[in-house]
């Protein structure tokens, strides 16, 4: 199936110099070239599952807002995708991943308001304007107009935060103000779960040894880097604990089994422990917004999550 136009947006593909309506119509988004952090083939935002209710809360740590759900004495921090906190299943897998391993999981807000400019507002506007599943389409044209306004106004400073928001501003978010409060809480050993602009943050924060291991769900480390001008082999380099890096089949070679980040970490003391599996029937997202009516999605979404839970389980313990 072709592409929807605002696809080209789902993770910030259009032009920064766009400054409004206006400035970037329905035609150029279509046009704009692929995303900066996720491939174009990739799956776009996702509402959270229908009928969804939050076993977990929203708790100020350090500062930062964050969903934390669970109790115990080790933490799984969950690094949301572009798409904010609420992006598809990322807190149901947050409460599930409490109750599966009896640890504290907290998801922090790390975007200014919530995600991506504003993650609530334009990530929904573009969510709505795309149509994506668990929505109704029965607006009229009108209503449907306007969302396609609101989704092209919000997308060019949504992708101005994502080029913004550098590791020197997310480090210290997750190091010094919510890392502190949970070894407060008496949690000893913390792993990091990301999805997508999360799984830079997993590779970024596990060069420091407050962590333990790591997990990556259709990694976008590749390309932040590149946005970042940051060297991605020296990314791998940094890396100080096991990691699990579960790639879809359109996610970068670099970070798919056999690639240069499995390479370099091979060469580590902890290289044994560390997984690599590519899903290659997966578009990038698939985990945590994929469409679990569809079977093959759901086979390889339990797969994965059967995965992390007992990488999890291994190095929490």
């Amino acid at each position: 199936a072709p592409l929807h136009p605002f696809a080209a947006m789902a993770c910030c593909g259009i032009r920064e110099g766009a400054e409004s309506p206006a400035a970037a119509s329905p035609a150029a988004v279509a046009s704009t070239p692929p995303s900066p952090c996720c491939p174009a083939s990739g799956l776009g935002p996702a509402a959270e599952p229908e009928g969804y209710e939050p076993k977990g809360s929203m708790q100020d740590l350090g500062g930062i807002s964050c969903y934390v759900v669970g109790q115990g004495t080790s933490a799984v921090v969950v690094a949301h995708d572009v798409f904010g906190l609420r992006s598809g299943r990322t807190r149901q897998i947050c409460d599930e991943l409490a109750a599966a391993l009896s640890v504290y999981v907290v998801a922090p807000v790390f975007w200014e308001n919530e995600g991506c400019c504003g993650g609530e507002r334009s990530a929904t506007a573009i969510s709505e304007a795309m149509g994506c599943p668990g929505q109704q389409r029965s607006d009229g044209v009108w209503s449907s107009m306007m969302k396609i306004k609101s989704a092209v106004y919000h997308a060019p400073s949504w992708y101005r935060q994502l080029k913004t928001t550098k590791w020197d501003v997310v480090g210290p978010k997750l190091h010094d103000q919510i890392l502190p409060v949970l070894k407060g809480w008496g949690v000893g050993k913390i792993g990091v779960l990301g999805f997508c602009w999360g799984g830079w943050v997993a590779f970024k924060s596990s060069s420091s040894e407050q962590l333990c291991c790591a997990v990556s769900c259709h990694p976008s480390q590749v390309d932040l880097c590149g946005l970042h001008s940051d060297n991605f082999r020296q990314v791998c380099e940094d890396i100080k604990c096991p990691q699990m890096v579960l790639s879809a089949g359109d996610d970068k070679k670099d970070t798919k089994t056999g690639g240069l980040a499995e390479k370099v970490l091979s060469t580590k003391a902890f290289g044994g422990d560390c997984v690599f599996k590519t899903f290659d029937d997966m578009k990038h997202g698939w985990v945590n917004r994929g469409e679990l009516t569809n079977p093959t999605v759901a086979r390889d979404y339990k797969e994965a999550y059967d995965l992390f839970v007992g990488f999890f389980q291994k190095h929490l313990s």
